[in-house]
């Protein structure tokens, strides 16, 4: 099945929609202290990683605002170098990058 690119972005947003169900409520400590969250974290920034990566260039060049590269690549970090995975920094996205992203997304397609 191909996907168009409302419905990557679909997914990116409802992959920030769980990142922020599964930390309501929790500090960092509290985050670092969950495996559970962590790693539900990690799957939610991995699936927003795979969905950038795979939207057209038309789209991207259309949003240069957005980190399309920094986005893949802390997807391909966390895949590929799990074992060295920063929850800080992590927890960084979480706090200070889903908000913005979220904002630049919805200018994308905005909803009817």
């Amino acid at each position: 099945m191909v996907r168009d690119g409302k419905a990557r972005v679909d997914d990116i947003l409802a992959a920030i929609a769980d990142i922020r169900s599964d930390t309501r409520g929790l500090d960092y400590a509290a985050f670092a202290r969950n495996p559970t969250a962590v790693r539900s974290v990690l799957y939610s920034i991995g699936i927003i990683g795979e969905a950038a990566k795979n939207l057209s260039p038309e789209i991207k060049d259309a949003h240069p605002e957005i980190p399309w590269r920094a986005i893949a690549g802390i997807r391909d970090r966390i895949v590929h170098e799990y074992f060295r995975t920063n929850t800080r920094r992590i927890w960084d996205v979480v706090t200070e990058d889903l908000d913005p992203l979220e904002a630049a997304l919805r200018s994308v397609y905005i909803e009817p």
